[in-house]
Order: C-alpha cells, then structure tokens, then sequence
C-alpha cells in the first residue's frame, strides 16, 4: 500500500522562517498565492531555468543573469509559472539596486506567480538549509503516521478475524455446553454478554451479479461500524459475514435506550466517508476481483430480537440477516427513504412469511396456490407469475398493473385471463387475490 506524503509547507510559512525574514523579504506581486506548497528550495541564475524544474520550488536569484528587455522578462516569468513553482525570491543589490523591475513584477502578477524582493543581503544557503529542514521534518513526520495508519489498520485485519471466527462459532453452535466457552472468548475480547442487553445487527449490501464479489466492499462497511461502535462507547463483536453482509453483536446495558443507540450508529454510518470504496481498491490491487463501481451500495440495516445471553444471540442474528434479505427486495422500497434500520415487525406480513418459509405447511399451500402457474411459465417460457405479482402488488388495479408492467392494458387483461384460466379462479375474488398474493410472497423473490 502506498501513501502520499504531505508537505505542508506554505509559501507563507517560509517566509516566516528566521533564515529567510533576515532578508527583509517583502511580496511584490501576487500576495493572494502565498498560500502554495513549497516542496523544495532551488537557487539558479540561469533565465530558461524552468526546463529543469519539476513544480513546488521556490526560486532563490540574484537577478545576475536575467534578461533586460520587458519581453524577456516576461518570457521568464512564464517559463517558472508554466513549470508550476511555488514562487520567485530576488535579491536586491547586485542586478537590481533597490527595486526590482516594474515589468517583471507586472509579468508575475499577471501570471498569478508570487514576487518577493530580499531587500537585505541575505545567504542563500541559510534558506535552503533552513527550509529544506522543515519539509525534511514534516516528510518524516507524516511517513511516521502513514505507517502508524498502516499498523492500526493491519491490528483492524486481525481484530477482524478474530471477531468473524467467534461469530461464526456463535452462530454456528450455541448449545449450553459451548455457551459458556463463546462467553469467555467473548468478554476476552472486551465484550462482555453476561447482565447485557445483546442485538444483533446485519448490514446488507444489494446483490451486485454474477462473477463479482463484493468482499471489499463488505470489509470497508465491516471496519467502518467498528469505528462508529468505538466512538459509540458500545462494545461490539463486528466482521463480514459474506460477501453481501456485515454483522455485529452489539452489547448495552440492560436499561438502555435501544433505539437511540440504533439510530446513531446508523446516522454516523450513513454520514461517514463511503467505506467500501478504499477497501475495493485495496482489493483491485491485491488482485482481487470486486465489483467495479463509482457509487458503491449503501447498506441495509437489519436488526434481530434482542437477546439476553450468548445462546440467544444466534437466533438474534438470524432474525437480522432474515429481516435484511427481505426489507432488500421489497417491490415498493424506496432507498431514498428507507429507515435508518429494519426490525421484523417492519415486514409485517412479509416477515412472517419469510421466517415460516421452510414449514412445510406453507409449502404445501403455496404448491397448490400457484404450483400449476409455475409450470406453465417453465414450460411455456413465460413470466405469468410475474405478471400476477405485479397485479397483486397494484391492489388488483388492472390499469396500473399494466402500467406497470408496461404493457397495453389488452395484452395486459388477456394474460390475467389466462391466469384464471391455469389456476381455475377468479381474480375478481378478494380471498382468491389474498391467497394467491400469500402463496407468491412465500415463494420468495423470482429467480
């Protein structure tokens, strides 16, 4: 990983320097751009000076080798401003007496270029000294926290790890005789679950296609709700779940106010820099493969049941990934306006549906609801179900469906027809249209 180093070093601040105020240095011309870093000093008397500089510079002169006439002066000025220095320091009392010439400082204004005249003799090499020791001060001085950022950040990987092996344990295994085993490693991690208020919390990233990952993606949002859990003062067991998902355990006081806490960790969540855009490119450089994108998803926020020890904690989370998953695909969810998180009694009907879905009951009912439609569409290549979803979904309004669904309303009312047709109902019926919206609700999303 690469870092770039600063230099924070302002014109300005140069010529605040002891070395160079002895000089009586007084700004001629464009006093507005003093504010430009200095990334070197470099002393020339040479008049086409600029082919050998490469920007940044401040430019020490006597004035010695500079040419007379007011078109070449200009054509000076323009060489050092076209090779992009930070600015021009003359020294007066060789070349120029007591003032430098108005042409040249009409040429530095007009090219926006910085003109200072050393009305005192000054040497040169107590400048660059005394300069090139500042930027060498602040080089090292950033290198240090760069690589202060790097080892916290490489600490960041191995908390990480750690935290994804102890929740996939937790969520892999909470019987009595390893929960005393997960709560130990738990509150040697710093969080403690015994006495606590637990919640599970999924963040859910929308499915980003076939043959990308969204690994780096989910490890920037992992990392950045670890930091606000810290700012938060909230202990929390946090790392990727997958490659769509992020979770913690967060561990509060038992009184707490749940949803203050809910709502802030989102809030500063959402206002932080994206966090999966670095992360992506992190990995794009390891040779990754993550999903190339300018505007990386923003997570959904699921939260599970509160749980009052680390064998409720599974069925916590499990309840968040579910409300995710399904708070994600909703047809009428608008991410402009989603909550700040969803619970399962947010999914109302939905939600129930999603976690009766294995029931074998349910199945059943849903097999002889919609099963023949299902086998019309794979034999026939068509997407009735679809179609019959996006009616139902539109209150049985036939006009909006179509709408929809854009199709012509006739196109649109011959394939409802059909529909009755293949099941043998009528949608004209408001317990036909809520048995078959159940049935298609418990089917889950269509491939």
């Amino acid at each position: 990983m690469l870092y770039r180093v600063p230099v924070p070093l302002s014109l300005r601040d140069v010529l605040a320097l002891d070395a160079v105020r002895a000089g009586s240095p007084a700004v001629v011309a464009a006093p507005d751009r003093l504010d430009a870093p200095v990334r070197w000093v470099h002393v020339a008397e040479l008049s086409d000076v600029g082919r050998l500089l490469r920007g940044g510079e401040l430019v020490l002169s006597t004035g010695i080798a500079l040419p007379s006439s007011a078109a070449g002066l200009a054509s000076y000025v323009a060489s050092l401003a076209g090779a992009g220095v930070a600015g021009l320091a003359i020294e007066l009392g060789q070349r120029y007496l007591s003032a430098l010439p108005p042409a040249l400082v009409s040429a530095a204004e007009a090219r926006g270029l910085p003109l200072i005249a050393f009305e005192r003799e000054v040497p040169f090499v107590e400048i660059t000294e005394a300069v090139h020791a500042r930027i060498i001060d602040a080089e090292r001085a950033a290198t240090t926290s760069a690589l202060s950022r790097l080892r916290a950040r490489q600490a960041e990987s191995v908390e990480r790890q750690a935290h994804r092996t102890l929740l996939s344990a937790i969520l892999a295994d909470t019987s009595p005789s390893s929960a005393g085993t997960l709560t130990a490693r738990a509150r040697a991690m710093g969080v403690p679950v015994t006495g606590r208020l637990l919640l599970a919390v999924v963040a859910r990233i929308p499915d980003i296609g076939p043959g990308l990952s969204g690994q780096a993606i989910v490890l920037g949002i992992a990392e950045a709700l670890a930091d606000v859990c810290r700012d938060l003062r909230v202990p929390a067991l946090v790392a990727p779940l997958d490659d769509v998902r992020a979770g913690a355990l967060l561990s509060l006081p038992a009184q707490d106010d749940t949803d203050r806490v809910l709502r802030e960790a989102c809030s500063r969540l959402a206002a932080a820099r994206h966090p999966g855009r670095e992360a992506a490119g992190q990995a794009a450089a390891a040779g990754d493969r993550p999903v190339a994108i300018d505007s990386p998803p923003v997570p959904l926020i699921g939260v599970g049941s509160p749980a009052t020890g680390i064998a409720e904690a599974r069925q916590s989370f499990l309840d968040a990934r579910e409300v995710a998953d399904v708070a994600l695909r909703r047809p009428d969810r608008q991410p402009d306006r989603d909550p700040p998180y969803y619970l399962l009694p947010d999914l109302r009907l939905r939600g129930l549906l999603h976690m009766l879905r294995e029931d074998a009951r349910l199945v059943a009912f849903s097999d002889r609801e919609i099963g023949p439609l299902l086998a019309y569409d794979a034999t026939h290549g068509t997407r009735l179900a679809g179609d019959l979803a996006t009616y139902l979904e539109a209150g049985g309004n036939k006009a909006a469906a179509a709408a929809r669904a854009h199709l012509a309303r006739p196109t649109f009312y011959q394939r409802l027809r059909l529909i009755e047709h293949i099941l043998g109902v009528s949608l004209d019926s408001p317990e036909s249209r809520t048995s078959l919206h159940v049935a298609l609700l418990a089917r889950g999303p269509a491939d």
